[in-house]
Protein backbone atom coordinates (compact mmCIF):
# COMPACT_ATOMS: atom_id res chain seq x y z
CA UNK A 1 0.00 0.00 0.00
CA UNK A 2 1.28 3.47 -0.85
CA UNK A 3 2.14 5.77 2.04
CA UNK A 4 3.45 9.21 2.89
CA UNK A 5 5.98 10.14 5.56
CA UNK A 6 6.35 13.50 7.32
CA UNK A 7 7.49 14.98 10.64
CA UNK A 8 4.63 15.59 13.08
CA UNK A 9 4.17 18.27 15.76
CA UNK A 10 6.11 16.22 18.32
CA UNK A 11 9.12 16.08 16.01
CA UNK A 12 8.72 12.40 15.21
CA UNK A 13 8.47 10.85 11.77
CA UNK A 14 4.92 9.75 11.05
CA UNK A 15 3.84 7.29 8.36
CA UNK A 16 0.32 7.50 6.89
CA UNK A 17 -0.94 4.67 4.64
CA UNK A 18 -2.94 6.03 1.68
CA UNK A 19 -5.90 3.72 2.14
CA UNK A 20 -8.56 6.24 1.10
CA UNK A 21 -9.55 7.41 -2.34
CA UNK A 22 -8.84 11.00 -1.28
CA UNK A 23 -6.44 12.06 1.49
CA UNK A 24 -6.58 15.74 2.44
CA UNK A 25 -3.58 17.56 3.93
CA UNK A 26 -3.62 20.85 5.85
CA UNK A 27 -3.60 22.62 9.22
CA UNK A 28 -7.24 21.83 9.94
CA UNK A 29 -7.98 19.02 12.37
CA UNK A 30 -10.62 17.91 9.85
CA UNK A 31 -7.90 17.18 7.29
CA UNK A 32 -6.94 13.50 7.01
CA UNK A 33 -3.32 14.56 7.60
CA UNK A 34 -3.00 17.54 9.96
CA UNK A 35 0.41 19.19 9.64
CA UNK A 36 1.74 21.74 12.18
CA UNK A 37 2.92 24.28 9.63
CA UNK A 38 2.10 27.99 9.91
CA UNK A 39 2.55 28.40 6.16
CA UNK A 40 0.01 25.68 5.31
CA UNK A 41 -3.63 26.47 4.60
CA UNK A 42 -6.25 24.69 6.62
CA UNK A 43 -7.27 22.64 3.59
CA UNK A 44 -4.09 22.84 1.58
CA UNK A 45 -3.80 19.86 -0.80
CA UNK A 46 -5.05 16.37 -1.42
CA UNK A 47 -3.66 13.09 -2.73
CA UNK A 48 -6.10 11.18 -4.90
CA UNK A 49 -5.94 7.60 -6.10
CA UNK A 50 -6.74 7.08 -9.78
CA UNK A 51 -6.54 3.45 -10.89
CA UNK A 52 -3.16 2.16 -9.76
CA UNK A 53 -1.61 5.63 -9.53
CA UNK A 54 -1.70 8.57 -7.13
CA UNK A 55 -1.98 12.28 -7.93
CA UNK A 56 -1.42 15.39 -5.84
CA UNK A 57 -3.56 18.49 -6.25
CA UNK A 58 -3.46 21.89 -4.60
CA UNK A 59 -6.78 22.97 -3.04
CA UNK A 60 -6.41 26.67 -3.67
CA UNK A 61 -3.93 27.19 -0.84
CA UNK A 62 -2.54 30.62 -0.06
CA UNK A 63 1.13 29.64 -0.45
CA UNK A 64 0.83 26.87 -3.01
CA UNK A 65 2.05 23.28 -3.17
CA UNK A 66 5.26 22.06 -4.74
CA UNK A 67 6.21 18.61 -5.98
CA UNK A 68 9.88 17.83 -6.56
CA UNK A 69 10.51 21.60 -6.34
CA UNK A 70 7.97 22.45 -9.10
CA UNK A 71 4.74 24.35 -8.38
CA UNK A 72 1.59 22.23 -8.57
CA UNK A 73 -0.84 24.01 -10.89
CA UNK A 74 -3.08 21.06 -11.81
CA UNK A 75 -3.18 17.41 -10.72
CA UNK A 76 0.35 15.98 -10.83
CA UNK A 77 1.14 12.24 -10.83
CA UNK A 78 3.23 11.03 -7.91
CA UNK A 79 6.27 8.83 -8.37
CA UNK A 80 7.97 6.60 -5.84
CA UNK A 81 10.19 8.59 -3.46
CA UNK A 82 8.74 11.88 -4.74
CA UNK A 83 8.65 14.88 -2.39
CA UNK A 84 5.61 17.10 -1.73
CA UNK A 85 6.36 20.44 -0.10
CA UNK A 86 3.63 22.29 1.80
CA UNK A 87 4.95 25.40 3.53
CA UNK A 88 8.03 24.20 5.38
CA UNK A 89 6.76 20.61 5.60
CA UNK A 90 8.29 18.01 3.31
CA UNK A 91 6.22 14.91 2.67
CA UNK A 92 7.78 11.83 1.09
CA UNK A 93 5.61 9.59 -1.12
CA UNK A 94 6.43 5.89 -1.29
CA UNK A 95 4.66 3.26 -3.36
CA UNK A 96 7.08 0.31 -3.39
CA UNK A 97 6.32 -1.20 0.00
CA UNK A 98 4.27 -4.30 0.67
CA UNK A 99 1.72 -3.46 3.31
CA UNK A 100 1.04 -6.22 5.81
CA UNK A 101 -1.89 -5.36 8.05
CA UNK A 102 -1.67 -6.43 11.66
CA UNK A 103 -3.05 -9.91 12.21
CA UNK A 104 -5.60 -10.49 14.92
CA UNK A 105 -4.87 -13.65 16.87
CA UNK A 106 -7.83 -15.49 18.28
CA UNK A 107 -6.55 -17.94 20.87
CA UNK A 108 -7.99 -21.42 20.37
CA UNK A 109 -8.20 -22.49 23.97
CA UNK A 110 -8.55 -26.23 23.45
CA UNK A 111 -5.63 -27.21 25.67
CA UNK A 112 -6.07 -29.70 28.49
CA UNK A 113 -8.18 -28.43 31.36
CA UNK A 114 -6.62 -27.25 34.56
CA UNK A 115 -8.34 -29.55 37.08
CA UNK A 116 -8.49 -26.76 39.65
CA UNK A 117 -10.34 -24.43 37.28
CA UNK A 118 -12.98 -26.71 35.75
CA UNK A 119 -16.35 -24.97 35.69
CA UNK A 120 -19.52 -26.47 37.14
CA UNK A 121 -22.74 -24.66 37.91
CA UNK A 122 -24.53 -26.88 40.37
CA UNK A 123 -25.18 -25.52 43.80
CA UNK A 124 -22.67 -28.19 44.85
CA UNK A 125 -19.67 -27.50 42.62
CA UNK A 126 -17.87 -30.59 41.32
CA UNK A 127 -14.30 -29.99 40.10
CA UNK A 128 -12.74 -32.44 37.68
CA UNK A 129 -10.52 -33.92 40.41
CA UNK A 130 -13.66 -34.97 42.29
CA UNK A 131 -15.35 -36.22 39.14
CA UNK A 132 -12.39 -38.48 38.51
CA UNK A 133 -12.96 -40.04 41.94
CA UNK A 134 -16.68 -40.43 41.33
CA UNK A 135 -18.90 -43.30 40.24
CA UNK A 136 -17.74 -43.52 36.63
CA UNK A 137 -17.21 -46.88 35.02
CA UNK A 138 -13.54 -45.97 34.93
CA UNK A 139 -11.28 -43.00 35.47
CA UNK A 140 -9.98 -43.51 31.96
CA UNK A 141 -13.48 -43.07 30.47
CA UNK A 142 -13.82 -39.52 31.76
CA UNK A 143 -10.32 -38.57 30.70
CA UNK A 144 -11.13 -40.08 27.32
CA UNK A 145 -14.29 -37.96 27.10
CA UNK A 146 -12.37 -34.75 27.88
CA UNK A 147 -9.73 -35.63 25.32
CA UNK A 148 -12.34 -36.57 22.70
CA UNK A 149 -14.28 -33.35 23.21
CA UNK A 150 -11.13 -31.27 22.88
CA UNK A 151 -9.94 -33.03 19.73
CA UNK A 152 -13.41 -32.99 18.11
CA UNK A 153 -13.95 -29.29 18.77
CA UNK A 154 -10.42 -28.42 17.71
CA UNK A 155 -11.35 -29.49 14.18
CA UNK A 156 -14.58 -27.47 14.14
CA UNK A 157 -14.49 -24.28 12.08
CA UNK A 158 -17.48 -21.97 12.33
CA UNK A 159 -20.05 -21.60 15.09
CA UNK A 160 -22.71 -23.81 13.47
CA UNK A 161 -20.24 -26.63 12.94
CA UNK A 162 -19.00 -26.31 16.50
CA UNK A 163 -22.48 -26.46 17.99
CA UNK A 164 -23.53 -29.42 15.85
CA UNK A 165 -20.36 -31.23 16.94
CA UNK A 166 -21.29 -30.51 20.58
CA UNK A 167 -24.76 -31.98 19.99
CA UNK A 168 -23.24 -35.16 18.53
CA UNK A 169 -20.99 -35.47 21.58
CA UNK A 170 -24.02 -35.07 23.87
CA UNK A 171 -25.70 -38.06 22.21
CA UNK A 172 -22.52 -40.09 22.73
CA UNK A 173 -22.15 -39.06 26.36
CA UNK A 174 -25.71 -39.41 27.71
CA UNK A 175 -28.78 -41.51 26.75
CA UNK A 176 -30.79 -38.55 25.45
CA UNK A 177 -33.35 -38.75 22.64
CA UNK A 178 -33.33 -35.01 21.98
CA UNK A 179 -30.67 -32.30 22.31
CA UNK A 180 -31.20 -28.54 22.15
CA UNK A 181 -28.46 -25.90 22.32
CA UNK A 182 -29.47 -22.28 22.88
CA UNK A 183 -27.41 -19.07 22.90
CA UNK A 184 -28.26 -15.61 24.09
CA UNK A 185 -29.64 -13.33 21.38
CA UNK A 186 -30.95 -9.85 22.22
CA UNK A 187 -32.94 -9.77 18.97
CA UNK A 188 -35.04 -12.82 19.92
CA UNK A 189 -38.30 -12.37 21.87
CA UNK A 190 -37.11 -14.49 24.82
CA UNK A 191 -33.56 -13.27 24.64
CA UNK A 192 -32.47 -16.75 23.54
CA UNK A 193 -32.02 -18.31 20.12
CA UNK A 194 -32.20 -22.04 19.40
CA UNK A 195 -29.03 -22.86 17.49
CA UNK A 196 -29.31 -26.67 17.39
CA UNK A 197 -32.34 -28.93 17.89
CA UNK A 198 -31.80 -32.57 16.98
CA UNK A 199 -33.17 -36.06 17.62
CA UNK A 200 -30.83 -38.97 18.17
CA UNK A 201 -29.86 -40.70 14.95
CA UNK A 202 -30.96 -37.85 12.68
CA UNK A 203 -28.74 -35.15 11.22
CA UNK A 204 -31.51 -32.76 10.19
CA UNK A 205 -32.81 -30.19 12.64
CA UNK A 206 -36.25 -30.19 14.21
CA UNK A 207 -38.77 -27.84 12.62
CA UNK A 208 -40.04 -26.69 16.01
CA UNK A 209 -39.08 -27.26 19.61
CA UNK A 210 -40.49 -26.33 23.00
CA UNK A 211 -38.34 -26.03 26.11
CA UNK A 212 -39.74 -25.36 29.56
CA UNK A 213 -39.24 -21.79 30.73
CA UNK A 214 -38.72 -23.16 34.23
CA UNK A 215 -35.66 -25.02 33.00
CA UNK A 216 -34.35 -22.00 31.08
CA UNK A 217 -34.78 -19.66 34.05
CA UNK A 218 -33.10 -22.02 36.50
CA UNK A 219 -30.08 -22.49 34.27
CA UNK A 220 -29.68 -18.99 32.78
CA UNK A 221 -30.73 -16.81 35.71
CA UNK A 222 -29.53 -18.88 38.64
CA UNK A 223 -26.61 -20.65 36.97
CA UNK A 224 -27.74 -24.07 38.19
CA UNK A 225 -27.67 -27.37 36.36
CA UNK A 226 -30.91 -29.34 36.13
CA UNK A 227 -31.34 -33.09 36.56
CA UNK A 228 -34.64 -34.86 37.06
CA UNK A 229 -35.59 -38.48 36.47
CA UNK A 230 -39.30 -37.68 36.19
CA UNK A 231 -40.09 -34.15 35.07
CA UNK A 232 -43.84 -34.70 35.30
CA UNK A 233 -43.57 -35.34 39.03
CA UNK A 234 -40.95 -32.69 39.74
CA UNK A 235 -42.75 -29.67 41.32
CA UNK A 236 -40.02 -27.32 40.04
CA UNK A 237 -40.46 -28.36 36.43
CA UNK A 238 -43.98 -29.71 36.01
CA UNK A 239 -45.60 -27.66 33.26
CA UNK A 240 -47.92 -27.92 30.29
CA UNK A 241 -44.90 -27.99 28.00
CA UNK A 242 -43.56 -31.13 29.70
CA UNK A 243 -46.97 -32.81 29.69
CA UNK A 244 -47.63 -32.11 26.01
CA UNK A 245 -44.28 -33.51 24.95
CA UNK A 246 -44.36 -36.50 27.32
CA UNK A 247 -40.92 -35.62 28.64
CA UNK A 248 -39.74 -37.81 31.48
CA UNK A 249 -36.08 -37.29 32.11
CA UNK A 250 -34.43 -33.86 31.75
CA UNK A 251 -30.88 -32.63 32.02
CA UNK A 252 -29.64 -29.08 31.34
CA UNK A 253 -26.34 -27.32 31.98
CA UNK A 254 -25.11 -23.76 31.36
CA UNK A 255 -22.60 -22.68 28.75
CA UNK A 256 -20.14 -20.19 30.20
CA UNK A 257 -16.45 -19.57 30.72
CA UNK A 258 -17.14 -17.89 34.06
CA UNK A 259 -20.04 -17.87 36.48
CA UNK A 260 -20.91 -14.23 35.83
CA UNK A 261 -21.50 -14.57 32.11
CA UNK A 262 -23.77 -17.44 31.09
CA UNK A 263 -24.22 -17.17 27.32
CA UNK A 264 -26.22 -20.32 26.61
CA UNK A 265 -27.30 -23.79 27.68
CA UNK A 266 -27.25 -27.43 26.62
CA UNK A 267 -30.60 -29.15 27.12
CA UNK A 268 -31.29 -32.87 26.71
CA UNK A 269 -34.36 -34.95 27.48
CA UNK A 270 -35.86 -38.41 27.05
CA UNK A 271 -39.51 -39.54 26.94
CA UNK A 272 -38.89 -43.06 28.29
CA UNK A 273 -38.27 -44.53 31.72
CA UNK A 274 -35.58 -46.80 30.23
CA UNK A 275 -33.30 -43.83 29.51
CA UNK A 276 -33.47 -42.16 32.89
CA UNK A 277 -30.71 -39.66 33.53
CA UNK A 278 -28.48 -40.20 36.55
CA UNK A 279 -26.10 -37.98 38.46
CA UNK A 280 -23.23 -39.50 36.49
CA UNK A 281 -24.83 -38.16 33.29
CA UNK A 282 -25.12 -34.70 34.80
CA UNK A 283 -21.45 -34.74 35.74
CA UNK A 284 -20.45 -35.90 32.27
CA UNK A 285 -22.56 -33.22 30.57
CA UNK A 286 -21.19 -30.58 32.93
CA UNK A 287 -17.66 -31.59 31.97
CA UNK A 288 -18.55 -31.57 28.28
CA UNK A 289 -20.12 -28.11 28.59
CA UNK A 290 -17.06 -26.79 30.45
CA UNK A 291 -14.76 -27.79 27.62
CA UNK A 292 -17.21 -26.82 24.87
CA UNK A 293 -17.91 -23.36 26.33
CA UNK A 294 -14.42 -22.11 25.55
CA UNK A 295 -14.61 -23.32 21.94
CA UNK A 296 -18.15 -22.00 21.46
CA UNK A 297 -17.20 -18.57 22.80
CA UNK A 298 -14.14 -18.47 20.55
CA UNK A 299 -16.24 -19.44 17.53
CA UNK A 300 -18.76 -16.72 18.43
CA UNK A 301 -16.04 -14.11 18.81
CA UNK A 302 -14.48 -15.18 15.53
CA UNK A 303 -17.79 -14.83 13.68
CA UNK A 304 -18.40 -11.44 15.29
CA UNK A 305 -14.91 -10.33 14.27
CA UNK A 306 -15.43 -11.56 10.71
CA UNK A 307 -18.79 -9.80 10.51
CA UNK A 308 -17.27 -6.60 11.89
CA UNK A 309 -14.44 -6.78 9.36
CA UNK A 310 -16.95 -7.41 6.57
CA UNK A 311 -18.96 -4.36 7.63
CA UNK A 312 -15.78 -2.28 7.79
CA UNK A 313 -14.86 -3.36 4.26
CA UNK A 314 -18.38 -2.51 3.08
CA UNK A 315 -18.14 0.93 4.70
CA UNK A 316 -14.73 1.54 3.14
CA UNK A 317 -16.11 0.64 -0.28
CA UNK A 318 -19.21 2.77 0.27
CA UNK A 319 -17.04 5.69 1.38
CA UNK A 320 -14.87 5.34 -1.73
CA UNK A 321 -17.91 5.20 -4.01
CA UNK A 322 -19.37 8.26 -2.31
CA UNK A 323 -16.12 10.18 -2.68
CA UNK A 324 -16.16 9.40 -6.40
CA UNK A 325 -19.52 11.20 -6.59
CA UNK A 326 -17.76 14.38 -5.49
CA UNK A 327 -15.90 16.43 -8.13
CA UNK A 328 -12.39 15.04 -8.52
CA UNK A 329 -11.05 18.45 -9.58
CA UNK A 330 -12.63 21.87 -9.43
CA UNK A 331 -13.63 23.22 -12.88
CA UNK A 332 -11.12 25.74 -14.23
CA UNK A 333 -13.15 28.61 -15.71
CA UNK A 334 -11.41 31.87 -16.64
CA UNK A 335 -12.60 34.68 -14.40
CA UNK A 336 -14.09 32.38 -11.75
CA UNK A 337 -12.95 30.40 -8.73
CA UNK A 338 -14.89 27.32 -7.64
CA UNK A 339 -14.29 25.41 -4.40
CA UNK A 340 -16.15 22.64 -2.56
CA UNK A 341 -15.45 20.50 0.48
CA UNK A 342 -17.42 18.02 2.56
CA UNK A 343 -16.69 16.43 5.94
CA UNK A 344 -18.86 13.47 7.02
CA UNK A 345 -19.57 12.98 10.72
CA UNK A 346 -19.70 9.20 10.05
CA UNK A 347 -17.78 7.02 7.60
CA UNK A 348 -20.29 7.94 4.93
CA UNK A 349 -22.60 10.93 4.80
CA UNK A 350 -25.71 12.37 3.27
CA UNK A 351 -24.43 15.67 1.84
CA UNK A 352 -24.07 16.09 -1.92
CA UNK A 353 -22.28 18.82 -3.83
CA UNK A 354 -21.47 19.13 -7.49
CA UNK A 355 -20.16 21.25 -10.34
CA UNK A 356 -21.50 20.09 -13.72
CA UNK A 357 -20.36 21.83 -16.90
CA UNK A 358 -23.09 21.94 -19.53
CA UNK A 359 -20.75 22.64 -22.44
CA UNK A 360 -22.44 25.88 -23.54
CA UNK A 361 -20.55 28.20 -21.22
CA UNK A 362 -22.91 27.36 -18.35
CA UNK A 363 -22.17 25.41 -15.21
CA UNK A 364 -24.46 23.80 -12.64
CA UNK A 365 -23.64 24.44 -8.97
CA UNK A 366 -25.49 22.19 -6.51
CA UNK A 367 -25.54 21.29 -2.84
CA UNK A 368 -28.04 18.85 -1.35
CA UNK A 369 -28.62 17.61 2.18
CA UNK A 370 -30.42 14.31 2.71
CA UNK A 371 -32.51 13.87 5.86
CA UNK A 372 -30.94 11.49 8.34
CA UNK A 373 -27.36 10.30 8.63
CA UNK A 374 -25.21 7.30 7.88
CA UNK A 375 -25.85 4.53 5.38
CA UNK A 376 -29.51 5.29 4.61
CA UNK A 377 -28.71 8.95 3.93
CA UNK A 378 -25.76 7.96 1.73
CA UNK A 379 -27.96 5.66 -0.37
CA UNK A 380 -30.49 8.44 -0.95
CA UNK A 381 -27.65 10.85 -1.74
CA UNK A 382 -26.43 8.49 -4.48
CA UNK A 383 -29.94 8.46 -5.96
CA UNK A 384 -30.00 12.27 -5.90
CA UNK A 385 -26.60 12.41 -7.63
CA UNK A 386 -27.72 10.02 -10.38
CA UNK A 387 -31.06 11.80 -10.88
CA UNK A 388 -29.48 15.25 -11.21
CA UNK A 389 -26.81 14.04 -13.62
CA UNK A 390 -29.42 12.21 -15.66
CA UNK A 391 -31.49 15.37 -16.10
CA UNK A 392 -28.47 17.53 -16.94
CA UNK A 393 -27.31 14.96 -19.51
CA UNK A 394 -30.78 15.11 -21.06
CA UNK A 395 -30.30 18.90 -21.38
CA UNK A 396 -33.31 19.61 -19.16
CA UNK A 397 -33.79 23.16 -17.95
CA UNK A 398 -33.12 24.03 -14.32
CA UNK A 399 -36.85 24.02 -13.54
CA UNK A 400 -37.44 20.72 -15.38
CA UNK A 401 -34.49 19.18 -13.56
CA UNK A 402 -35.78 20.01 -10.09
CA UNK A 403 -39.39 19.00 -10.85
CA UNK A 404 -38.29 15.68 -12.37
CA UNK A 405 -35.94 14.87 -9.49
CA UNK A 406 -38.67 15.76 -6.99
CA UNK A 407 -41.15 13.39 -8.68
CA UNK A 408 -38.55 10.62 -8.79
CA UNK A 409 -37.72 10.96 -5.09
CA UNK A 410 -41.40 11.25 -4.08
CA UNK A 411 -42.24 8.01 -5.88
CA UNK A 412 -39.20 6.01 -4.80
CA UNK A 413 -38.33 6.99 -1.23
CA UNK A 414 -40.10 6.48 2.14
CA UNK A 415 -42.50 9.20 3.25
CA UNK A 416 -40.21 10.26 6.10
CA UNK A 417 -37.23 10.87 3.80
CA UNK A 418 -36.59 14.06 1.87
CA UNK A 419 -33.80 16.15 0.38
CA UNK A 420 -33.09 19.86 0.66
CA UNK A 421 -31.38 21.11 -2.49
CA UNK A 422 -29.91 24.34 -3.75
CA UNK A 423 -29.12 24.22 -7.44
CA UNK A 424 -27.99 27.10 -9.63
CA UNK A 425 -27.06 27.55 -13.27
CA UNK A 426 -24.31 30.10 -13.87
CA UNK A 427 -23.78 31.63 -17.30
CA UNK A 428 -20.05 32.27 -17.09
CA UNK A 429 -20.11 34.67 -20.04
CA UNK A 430 -22.72 37.08 -18.67
CA UNK A 431 -22.54 36.35 -14.92
CA UNK A 432 -26.27 35.59 -14.79
CA UNK A 433 -27.16 33.07 -12.06
CA UNK A 434 -30.52 31.25 -12.17
CA UNK A 435 -31.28 29.20 -9.07
CA UNK A 436 -33.88 27.14 -7.19
CA UNK A 437 -33.79 26.60 -3.44
CA UNK A 438 -35.73 23.46 -2.54
CA UNK A 439 -36.07 23.90 1.22
CA UNK A 440 -32.31 24.33 1.70
CA UNK A 441 -30.53 26.74 4.05
CA UNK A 442 -30.51 30.07 2.18
CA UNK A 443 -27.11 30.49 0.45
CA UNK A 444 -25.43 33.87 0.71
CA UNK A 445 -24.42 36.14 -2.14
CA UNK A 446 -21.67 38.44 -0.89
CA UNK A 447 -21.34 41.59 -2.99
CA UNK A 448 -18.05 43.38 -3.42
CA UNK A 449 -19.50 46.42 -1.63
CA UNK A 450 -20.15 44.37 1.53
CA UNK A 451 -23.85 43.69 0.94
CA UNK A 452 -25.00 40.20 1.94
CA UNK A 453 -28.17 38.68 0.44
CA UNK A 454 -29.73 35.32 1.25
CA UNK A 455 -31.23 33.30 -1.60
CA UNK A 456 -34.45 31.57 -0.64
CA UNK A 457 -36.48 31.47 -3.88
CA UNK A 458 -37.67 27.94 -4.60
CA UNK A 459 -40.12 25.71 -2.80
CA UNK A 460 -40.47 22.61 -0.61
CA UNK A 461 -37.73 20.06 0.01
CA UNK A 462 -37.62 17.39 -2.69
CA UNK A 463 -39.38 14.09 -2.10
CA UNK A 464 -42.28 15.34 0.02
CA UNK A 465 -44.91 16.07 -2.66
CA UNK A 466 -44.67 14.83 -6.23
CA UNK A 467 -46.65 17.79 -7.59
CA UNK A 468 -44.74 20.50 -5.68
CA UNK A 469 -44.02 23.68 -7.64
CA UNK A 470 -40.72 25.55 -7.68
CA UNK A 471 -39.84 29.18 -8.33
CA UNK A 472 -36.72 30.11 -10.28
CA UNK A 473 -34.75 33.04 -8.91
CA UNK A 474 -32.28 35.15 -10.90
CA UNK A 475 -29.46 37.54 -10.07
CA UNK A 476 -26.39 39.13 -11.59
CA UNK A 477 -23.12 37.62 -10.39
CA UNK A 478 -20.81 40.61 -10.66
CA UNK A 479 -17.04 40.95 -10.50
CA UNK A 480 -15.80 40.53 -6.92
CA UNK A 481 -19.00 38.78 -5.78
CA UNK A 482 -18.96 35.45 -3.93
CA UNK A 483 -21.63 32.77 -3.57
CA UNK A 484 -21.51 30.73 -0.36
CA UNK A 485 -23.65 27.58 -0.22
CA UNK A 486 -23.55 25.48 2.95
CA UNK A 487 -25.27 22.55 4.63
CA UNK A 488 -26.97 22.88 8.01
CA UNK A 489 -23.98 21.10 9.54
CA UNK A 490 -22.25 24.49 9.40
CA UNK A 491 -24.84 26.66 11.14
CA UNK A 492 -25.95 23.88 13.52
CA UNK A 493 -22.44 22.87 14.57
CA UNK A 494 -22.55 22.87 18.39
CA UNK A 495 -19.89 23.52 21.01
CA UNK A 496 -19.46 21.75 24.35
CA UNK A 497 -22.13 24.01 25.88
CA UNK A 498 -24.57 22.81 23.19
CA UNK A 499 -24.67 26.30 21.64
CA UNK A 500 -24.98 26.39 17.85
CA UNK A 501 -22.63 28.27 15.53
CA UNK A 502 -25.65 29.94 13.97
CA UNK A 503 -26.35 32.10 10.94
CA UNK A 504 -25.13 35.35 12.49
CA UNK A 505 -21.60 34.00 13.02
CA UNK A 506 -21.51 32.64 9.48
CA UNK A 507 -22.56 36.00 8.01
CA UNK A 508 -19.93 37.76 10.11
CA UNK A 509 -17.17 35.48 8.79
CA UNK A 510 -18.31 36.06 5.21
CA UNK A 511 -18.54 39.84 5.74
CA UNK A 512 -14.99 40.04 7.14
CA UNK A 513 -13.54 38.00 4.25
CA UNK A 514 -15.41 39.30 1.21
CA UNK A 515 -12.15 40.09 -0.61
CA UNK A 516 -10.69 36.62 0.02
CA UNK A 517 -10.33 34.03 -2.71
CA UNK A 518 -12.85 31.18 -2.86
CA UNK A 519 -10.36 28.85 -1.17
CA UNK A 520 -9.51 31.51 1.42
CA UNK A 521 -13.16 32.10 2.27
CA UNK A 522 -13.71 28.33 2.52
CA UNK A 523 -10.81 28.07 4.98
CA UNK A 524 -12.03 31.04 7.05
CA UNK A 525 -15.49 29.50 7.48
CA UNK A 526 -14.05 26.08 8.34
CA UNK A 527 -11.61 27.69 10.79
CA UNK A 528 -14.37 29.68 12.52
CA UNK A 529 -16.55 26.58 12.90
CA UNK A 530 -13.62 24.53 14.28
CA UNK A 531 -12.65 27.27 16.75
CA UNK A 532 -16.26 27.53 17.93
CA UNK A 533 -16.92 23.79 18.39
CA UNK A 534 -13.45 23.05 19.86
CA UNK A 535 -13.47 19.40 20.96
CA UNK A 536 -17.21 18.83 20.67
CA UNK A 537 -18.06 15.84 18.44
CA UNK A 538 -19.59 16.63 15.05
CA UNK A 539 -23.35 16.06 14.97
CA UNK A 540 -23.87 16.44 11.22
CA UNK A 541 -22.04 16.50 7.91
CA UNK A 542 -20.37 19.81 7.05
CA UNK A 543 -20.34 20.84 3.39
CA UNK A 544 -19.31 24.11 1.75
CA UNK A 545 -19.52 25.22 -1.89
CA UNK A 546 -18.07 28.61 -2.83
CA UNK A 547 -18.02 30.36 -6.20
CA UNK A 548 -16.27 33.70 -6.74
CA UNK A 549 -16.12 35.94 -9.80
CA UNK A 550 -12.75 37.66 -10.03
Amino acid sequence: MAQITYTNAAGFEEVVPLGKLRTTIGRSARSDVCIPDAFASRLHAEIRKEGDGYWVQDLGSANGTRYNSLAVKTSVPLENDGEIQIGETRIRFNDDLEFNPALTLIADRTEALDPSKTISFQSRRIPTTELLKGQFSSRTDLLGLISKVGVALLAANDLDETLNQVASLVFEAVPAERCVIMLRDDASPDGMKIMVARIRGKEESLDSVRVSHSVMDEVLKNGNSILTADALQDPRLASQTMMLQGVRSVIAVPLSVDERNIFGLIYADSPTYENTFKEEHLNILTTLASVASIRVENATLTEERMERERMERELELASEIQQRFQPSVMPQIPGYELQGVSFSCYEIGGDYYDFIERGNGKIIIALGDVSGKGTSAALLMSSLHAAVHGQISAKSSLHETVCSVNRYLSENTPANRFVTLFIGELDTATGKLSFINGGHNPPVIARQDGTLTQLDAGGLPLGLMSDATYEVGELEFNHGDSLVVYSDGVTEAANLADEEFGMDRLLEVIRKNITSSAAGLRDKVESAVSAFTENAPANDDITLVIAKRN
